[in-house]
């Protein structure tokens, strides 16, 4: 299984293509200019792949600006957490708060939580809830390959932030402790900002969780 990362919009958010063989799914897509849509269209047809769904950590802004895009295009379905349903259906009016007024949106998504059975080429997916950040939001974990996509739950030696709405600290940090850091201490942590880490790293290193 290949992770492919890209940077995107103003906030510097991770978007990430999984791939196995010739399918790969997307993880928050952040792609907002014309410049980045052409990027990660350009890798998917140059390679080939077959795009087959999209995944939401949550639903703030930075993190599904490409869904429109990218699921016309492609044809396919996008999978949102099921307590940011609400979130997501006003984020057109929130959108221009926050200086994306060509942020287009996608209205058909599909909800999904902890309970969801989701498989990516015969691998499958667990969810996990982390509300804190955001209320409701759930990471990706491929756990027999170790490897977590946990969106803006926490970064290389660093949290989330809490001060927006719906953010809670001591929610955050019950997520962290005693739900994501329950798993494999050898699973490696892709977030939503900034470079990937690990359980172990952030367990000895993250001076938030000490």
């Amino acid at each position: 299984m290949e992770i492919k990362s890209f940077t995107f919009n103003d906030y510097q958010e991770n978007t990430y293509l999984i791939i196995e063989g010739k399918h790969c799914i997307i993880i928050d897509p952040g792609n907002y200019y014309d410049n980045e849509n052409d990027l990660i269209k350009n890798f998917i047809e140059e390679r080939k792949l077959i795009p087959e769904y999209i995944l939401i950590t949550h639903t703030h802004i930075d993190h599904i600006l490409g869904i429109n895009f990218l699921s016309k295009l492609y044809s396919i379905e996008t999978f949102i957490p099921s307590t940011e349903n609400d979130i997501y259906s006003n984020m057109l009016s929130y959108s221009s708060m926050f200086g994306m007024k060509m942020y287009k949106h996608q209205e058909e998504v599909r909800l999904i939580d902890e309970k969801s059975d989701l498989n990516f080429q015969g691998k499958k997916i667990k969810i996990l809830s982390l509300p804190g950040h955001s209320p409701g939001h759930i990471a990706f974990f491929f756990e027999k390959e170790k490897i977590c996509f946990c969106g803006d739950v926490i970064f290389k030696n660093s949290i989330g932030r809490t001060d927006l709405p719906g953010g809670d600290y001591k929610t955050l940090i019950n997520s962290i402790k005693k739900r994501l850091f329950l798993i494999d201490e050898n699973t490696i942590l892709y977030p939503g900002h900034g470079p990937e880490t690990s359980i172990c790293d952030e367990k000895n290193n993250n001076p938030f969780l000490n």
